[in-house]
């Protein structure tokens, strides 16, 4: 697997609603961010690993529920820092839909398409070809989503900044092997 795609898929799977099966495969997830060869995306991801590490599980809910839902920090939908709840928003969404259709890849998921763990996952499993498109259209909510978790100095800005540095190493070289 090359290291965009382990990337993309890690930070899928920890940006999800923190789950008891993350403690009891900590050592495998450990393992996975250590064989990453890229030190920064590798210290980024190892940062991650350590809050999860050293909060309590209720706490990581609690952190999570804060950040993320309704009316937490930021959402991990990305069309929304757009075009909040505007009629381009839906256009968007139809956009998305067409291109995990298309791509024969299509997502089995209640959540809307523009869900950054759900597009992150789509990404771990796309050809470049997909991805480097799929990344252009939102590689600047990413950069929003990160800027305002690193304000409010949560945790899970680390997997944005280790998302970026993929994203641009990929839509600069079309591939990171």
């Amino acid at each position: 697997m090359k290291t965009n795609q382990k990337v993309f898929k890690l930070a899928s799977a920890l940006l999800h609603y923190p789950d008891k099966t993350w403690l009891k495969e900590v050592a495998y997830i450990e393992a996975e961010i250590n064989s990453i060869e890229e030190p920064v995306i590798r210290s980024y991801l190892q940062s991650f690993l350590h809050y999860m590490k050293s909060t309590s599980f209720d706490q990581l809910c609690e952190n999570y529920v804060y950040t993320f839902d309704f009316h937490g920090i930021v959402t991990l939908n990305l069309t929304y820092h757009v075009f909040k709840d505007s009629r381009k928003r839906g256009e968007a969404l139809v956009q998305l839909r067409k291109i995990f259709k298309e791509s024969k890849l299509e997502a089995k998921s209640d959540e809307l398409p523009d869900y950054l763990p759900l597009i992150l996952e789509f990404l771990s499993v796309a050809k470049d070809e997909q991805a480097v498109d799929l990344l252009k259209l939102h590689i600047k909510s990413i950069q929003k989503l990160d800027q305002t978790l690193t304000e409010n100095d949560s945790p899970y800005h680390f997997l944005l900044k280790a998302v970026q540095d993929v994203a641009y190493r990929t839509l600069q070289n079309k591939h990171v092997s």
